[in-house]
């Protein structure tokens, strides 16, 4: 498999955001209504996550006071697939400096308000964050491809992502899901209920890794859909189309087995962790030199 565009700097390796859409017509499933309807019923929900973020915002401004440096909203809430009720709102709040006792406040002044809209605070220092890119690129490529900061500087801007980075992350991301699939296998011992159920909680955090194998090869496009996005991880690493979408089919059609699926399943984890591997030496002489 060959890597294309291998520089990570973010600022090249991803579009900027041409602005923010709340929500579309086909994820919220208006189409159905008539277009009049559609637009109230829009309208209506844009002004009540601009409520929901002014209560973000008040409610951190109450706690961290100056030492807030910026909020940023990320993934489904940004990118329109929110479904109200069942996603949780991703929020990156920045510090200028750690402080535990403000981090304490917050979360005991804001309780009611971030379990009742199901917010997901990630807090770090802006530091923190623009030092730690080295350790989780495949998180900060997603934040940096959907995101939007309501309050302060925008903290993507300056992050420095790399090829080399991103591969290390993925390398061990793949072998320990491998590990944890045989372990799996192993306590589930051929009950396909059981087995079932497990391979479906496992199944949803690779999402995130197949996002990364996409970026890994060089793509600046990375679909939403997660049949697409499965169907570019098979394209773009000569993979036949196999496991991955028989265990995305498992969520709607019990007819599938999961045993079968668990057995393809470990040769194609192993098989990806050795391509992944096979692309260190070819991106640090790169990055290095």
């Amino acid at each position: 498999m060959r890597v294309k565009n291998r520089s990570m700097r973010v600022s090249e390796q991803f579009p900027k955001q041409r602005g923010w859409i709340p929500i579309t017509l086909r994820t919220s499933g208006l189409s159905r209504l008539p277009y009049s309807a559609s637009l109230v019923h829009l309208n209506g929900m844009a002004i009540e996550q601009k409520g929901l973020e002014n209560n973000l915002i008040r409610n951190a401004q109450t706690a961290f006071g100056d030492n807030l440096d910026s909020i940023t909203l990320y993934g489904s809430y940004v990118r329109g697939t929110f479904r109200k009720g069942s996603s949780d709102i991703n929020v990156l709040i920045l510090l200028k400096n750690p402080d535990s006792a403000q981090i304490r406040a917050f979360g005991t002044e804001s309780r009611r308000f971030l379990r009742t809209e199901r917010v997901t605070p990630l807090i770090l220092t802006r530091t923190e964050f623009h030092s730690s890119a080295d350790v989780f690129p495949m998180e900060y490529a997603d934040i940096r491809e959907s995101h939007r900061t309501v309050h302060g500087e925008d903290p993507t801007a300056a992050l420095d992502l790399r090829s080399r980075n991103l591969r290390h992350q993925l390398e061990h991301q793949l072998r320990g899901n491998l590990v944890s699939l045989r372990q799996m296998i192993l306590a589930t011992r051929s009950n396909k209920r059981n087995l079932r159920r497990q391979l479906l909680d496992w199944f949803g955090p690779m999402n995130a890794v197949f996002r990364g194998l996409v970026r890994l090869a060089g793509e600046s496009e990375v679909p939403s859909d997660v049949t697409a996005l499965i169907e570019s991880v098979n394209r773009l690493y000569k993979l036949e189309p196999g496991p991955f979408l028989s265990l995305q089919r498992m969520y709607e059609d019990n007819s599938v087995d999961p045993i079968a699926v668990a057995h393809d399943l470990d040769r194609r984890l192993s098989e990806l962790s050795q391509q992944v591997d096979a692309l260190r030496k070819t991106l640090d002489q790169e990055e290095s030199g």
